[in-house]
Order: C-alpha cells, then sequence, then structure tokens
C-alpha cells in the first residue's frame, strides 16, 4: 500500500520518481555544464562541427546527446544492479517507474540544451547553450525554497545561490580533472 504525503498531494511511489528524476536533472545538468565549460567559442570555418574555432552545430548536439545518453546509460545499469540487490534479485514495477522517471529527466536536459543549438547558430551557441544547464540548475533551486514556503524574493535568492553552487561544482570537476 502507497501512503499520500499530506503536503504534495502525492503518494510516495509518484515523489520517489519525481525525486529521482530531479536527482537526474541536476546531476546532467552540472555534468553539460562542465563539459561546455572546456569548449573553446567560435565559428567552425570548415563547417563539420568541429572546426578550430571548437565544436559547433551538429557536432555540438552530438556532444550534448552523446553526454547524456552515456550518463544516463551509466546511472541505469547502476540503479537496475542496486535495486537487484536490495530486493530479492527482482526488479519492481516501482524500480522500473523511477528508473524511467530518471531517463525522461535526463532526456529533458538534452532537449533544453538542444534548442539554442538549433535556434541560434554558430554565432554564440556554446556559450548559451552552456547558460541551459546553469538555468536548469537556479530552477530547481527557486522550487526547492518555494517548495519549503520561501517567499519569491527569498526563492530567487536561493535560486542564485544554487546556480552559483552549480557553476562552482562544474569548476572544482573540470579542475580536478585538468580542463
Amino acid at each position: 500500500m502507497t501512503s499520500t504525503n499530506r503536503a504534495s498531494g502525492l503518494d510516495d511511489d509518484r515523489i520517489d520518481a519525481l525525486r529521482e528524476a530531479m536527482t537526474m536533472v541536476l546531476y546532467l545538468s552540472i555534468v553539460l555544464l562542465a563539459t561546455l565549460a572546456t569548449l573553446p567559442s567560435g565559428v567552425d570555418s570548415a563547417g563539420d562541427g568541429h572546426g578550430a574555432g571548437g565544436v559547433h552545430g551538429l557536432g555540438l548536439v552530438g556532444l550534448i546527446w552523446g553526454t547524456t545518453i552515456g550518463l544516463a546509460l551509466a546511472h541505469w545499469f547502476a540503479f537496475r544492479l542496486t535495486a537487484r540487490a536490495f530486493s530479492a534479485g527482482k526488479v519492481s514495477d516501482k524500480d522500473v517507474r523511477v528508473g524511467l522517471a530518471q531517463m525522461a529527466g535526463a532526456a529533458s536536459v538534452a532537449v533544453l540544451c538542444t534548442i539554442p543549438v538549433l535556434v541560434i547558430g554558430d554565432a554564440g551557441e556554446v556559450q548559451v547553450t552552456a547558460f541551459v544547464p546553469a538555468v536548469i540548475v537556479g530552477v530547481a533551486g527557486y522550487f526547492v525554497a518555494r517548495g519549503a514556503g520561501r517567499t519569491k524574493t527569498q526563492s530567487l535568492i536561493v535560486a542564485a545561490v544554487v546556480m552559483l553552487l552549480g557553476l562552482t561544482v562544474a569548476a572544482v570537476k573540470n579542475f580536478l580533472i585538468g580542463h
């Protein structure tokens, strides 16, 4: 039997799935932010997506989706294995729903990061695209603060702090890997 959370009106299974989807959204956003921050800006004069100025166009879309799919598959593998470890070797329907929510969260980040590439073109697409995961992290901070009863102004401050923390995590990640 599933209980219902009084504050949200959602059952515990749905809350678990939403929490896992949001965790994937935040995790992938920080990974993409760190990845995009390492790219040089500039126009791809060869037009193949991998010119001297950096990765652009379809090359950038490939980087976004390749990172997303690779990270999501690694997470799915780890999640499925640990789900089996804690439930007598079986994956429950709830585990499947949570795993699908994680994949949906990852896909949503990739879609949002792809939009600037398709709309803007080579001029500035890397910079704008790198801004998208930072905004996603900030928006998550805003909704967490609002859910905790903070005012809109307080929530905007929390969003800014959370965005800065996300940028800091991405910068530390890049520093540690030598970029």
